[in-house]
């Protein structure tokens, strides 16, 4: 598909160029505009392509963001921090593009952060760990403030950071079968990045009762507890609810609804500001202490943690 994209770049570029020298001066400004139209076009297509753990698809005004890391029920490392994030900002550039709906390929939605990536911070220096765990924070953060209307079509296991995609959703949707856990605590770590966007949609003591016992409930709970919207009994009902969804916010007036997002956004981050500076050490000091190393290894062992 890169390839591809290249190829059509390098002719668009020759065909142009063959025009230019035949035409008058004003067919000349008309290929020179033409061309850097159709060069800007093919550049950021051939971007949107290049991922190798994501997938993005554009229809109309509305594109579609595909976690895809089958291998490990797409969970999050930094490759695929990095590449949600350009994708993000590549779409806020884009003024044609209203909504983006977020989703995961194969059985899972998101199962969490990698822990074999996880594990790795503690072989890396303080400064480089900050760094990473400031990286997924941003993300939470980028998406959340995103001028788009972001909706979450959930399946599948939804472990630990994978609630933070689903917080930082402006609506999210799943099915009754999704299994959702905030993990966390299972291994050693804490709820950090995610919990502020989660105290936007989850009741604090339920937010603490799921954080504290780590326990999997249903979709049918997540929507009771205000993490979803709504729950549905199959994929195909979501689907119908989605594409409805989708047309009746197309309908409306694209800033009066960025200005209410913004609006309502603003006034959610007055309250979560200050917390948010401090969690990317949180999260770093966390992840090499010796609980955590330990939660990680007894999970990739496949074993009980000794504490």
């Amino acid at each position: 598909m890169i390839e591809a994209g290249n190829w059509l770049l390098a002719a668009g570029n020759w065909l142009l160029a063959a025009g230019y020298w035949r035409a008058t001066d004003v067919e000349r400004w008309t290929y020179f505009y033409l061309f850097l139209f159709i060069s800007n076009w093919l550049m950021s297509t051939r971007r949107i392509i290049n991922y190798t753990t994501i997938v993005p698809k554009i229809s109309g005004q509305v594109a579609t963001l595909w976690l895809a890391r089958l291998e490990v029920h797409n969970a999050l490392n930094e490759l695929m921090i990095r590449e949600i994030s350009d994708f993000f900002a590549l779409m806020e550039d884009n003024h044609e593009i209203r909504m983006i709906i977020l989703r995961g390929q194969g059985k899972s939605f998101c199962s969490g952060a990698d822990l074999q990536w996880m594990k790795s911070s503690f072989t890396i220096s303080t400064d480089e760990n900050i760094k990473e765990c400031k990286s997924l924070t941003d993300l939470f953060d980028q998406i959340f403030k995103s001028k788009k209307v972001v909706i979450g079509a959930v399946h599948g296991n939804t472990f630990g950071g994978g609630n933070g995609l689903v917080a930082v959703c402006d609506i999210a949707y799943c099915i009754d079968e999704t299994r959702f856990s905030l993990s966390e605590t299972r291994i050693g770590m804490a709820a950090a990045s995610i919990t502020p966007f989660l105290l936007n949609k989850v009741k604090s003591s339920n937010l603490k009762e799921l954080i504290f016992t780590a326990r999997v409930f249903d979709g049918c709970e997540a929507e009771l507890n205000g993490l979803v919207n709504r729950s549905f009994a199959t994929m195909e009902e979501l689907e119908t609810h989605l594409q409805k969804t989708t047309t009746a916010i197309l309908a409306n007036g694209k800033n009066g609804i960025i200005e209410s997002k913004q609006l309502i956004n603003r006034l959610i981050i007055e309250s979560m500001a200050n917390e948010m500076k401090e969690i990317p050490a949180l999260l770093a000091r966390i992840r090499v202490s010796p609980e955590a190393q330990e939660g990680f290894s007894a999970f990739l062992e496949k074993r009980k943690p000794n504490w």
